[in-house]
């Protein structure tokens, strides 16, 4: 009897959800959200957290699942995941704030800034940091490296360990995809590059300087970024994938945390930081609209960016992040292995919705966050 107890107790605290009543609303204005996320779960579809609310606050909050499957540990509001792609909105909005403090300026060259470093292969020399911002650049992506780093799971590439000098030179010896400015392709690599520069303008680490220029002054205690992985951090969720014909759980590969600069965060933080960036908190508004305007006009009708950002406005229909709904809107989700997370920002914040997930693709974060939008479109 008492282990029968222990195991519903156990049910109830993987099963977590809150609603602000002192915005004047009800449980049953997010029922129905509820309930598709307790649907997911229960299918092994999701274990994370979904934050939604406003510019004003949060409406409702659902966690579910677990967040360390060899303890059992469930997945709580202060559980912390890896953000992954999102992490891209916070390097274009630190970079933009150097340009602000006029550090930098957009059309600023790449090779400007690596006149001092000793790299083996080339930039192109019309790369500039607008292009770098809105994947104009030609800079490749993972798919760039050679055969042997891309073998099983690209396990070579993950385990290697740089230094900003040494990631230069690696990224330097890839064959470019294109000029500067001549088409639009999605470079991981053109944003580690940008963390890069950060570094070498403010002469401090990344670390460092999202907790001076974001997580310090704008209130968001959980956010951090590290490239060291022995160092430990509390509350930070495992990440899985789901072998479907072993009918069983795989934590992560290791993944040296010098490939880039990521970024951990709950959702509540990440909630936070749509509403930094709906509201506009951070940046002058000259280059607030640049962040959130489409640079991909005169060079694709298929997919639109800004920087750091993917960019909607009413009527729109690109084939990265449609939401299928007539309204503008800012998108970015991110996706490392058995890490899923998704940032929405609707009509300049009238909506937001954060979500993060450790169960790799098992959850469908456009899919669910689709349905998720069509609720809340629905009960207005």
């Amino acid at each position: 009897m008492m282990n029968v107890i222990i195991l519903i107790l156990l049910g109830l605290n993987l099963l977590q959800v809150h609603v602000n009543d002192s915005l004047n609303l009800s449980i049953q204005d997010y029922s129905e959200i509820e309930k598709l996320i307790d649907d997911e779960y229960k299918k092994g579809n999701f274990s994370g957290s979904l934050v939604i609310g406003n510019t004003e606050g949060v409406l409702f909050q659902k966690h579910a699942g677990i967040a360390n499957r060899v303890w059992n540990v469930p997945v709580e509001s202060t559980t912390r995941f890896d953000i992954a792609s999102i992490n891209k909105s916070f390097i274009a909005a630190l970079i933009l704030k150097a340009v602000e403090e006029k550090k930098l300026g957009l059309d600023t060259k790449l090779v400007d800034f690596l006149e001092d470093v000793s790299y083996s292969g080339t930039f192109h020399s019309s790369i500039t940091i607008h292009h770098m911002l809105s994947h104009t650049s030609g800079i490749p992506d993972y798919d760039g490296v050679s055969d042997s780093l891309k073998e099983e799971g690209f396990l070579r590439l993950k385990r290697q360990h740089f230094d900003p000098v040494s990631y230069i030179d690696f990224i330097s010896q890839l064959p470019p995809v294109f000029n500067p400015g001549e088409g639009f392709y999605y470079s991981n690599f053109s944003y580690h590059l940008l963390a890069i520069i950060l570094e070498r303008i403010y002469d401090m680490p990344f670390d460092n300087l999202l907790k001076e220029k974001i997580t310090i002054p704008y209130g968001m205690a959980q956010t951090f970024s590290t490239t060291n992985n022995e160092q430990v951090f509390p509350r930070l969720a495992e990440a899985y994938n789901y072998d479907e014909g072993k009918m069983e759980w795989y934590r992560n590969g290791f993944i040296d945390l010098t490939l880039g600069r990521r970024i951990f965060s709950t959702a509540g933080d990440l909630f936070r930081w749509g509403q930094i960036t709906a509201n506009n908190e951070l940046l002058d508004v000259g280059l607030y609209k640049l962040m959130t305007t489409n640079h991909l006009k005169s060079i694709t009708d298929e997919i639109s960016y800004g920087y750091g950002w993917v960019v909607f406005q009413p009527g729109d229909h690109f084939r990265m992040g449609d939401l299928g709904i007539d309204m503008p809107y800012l998108i970015h989700g991110g996706n490392t292995e058995g890490y899923r997370s998704m940032l929405i920002i609707l009509d300049g914040g009238k909506h937001i919705l954060a979500m993060t997930t450790n169960s790799g693709s098992r959850s469908n974060e456009m899919e669910l966050s689709k349905r998720i939008i069509q609720l809340l479109i629905e009960k207005k």
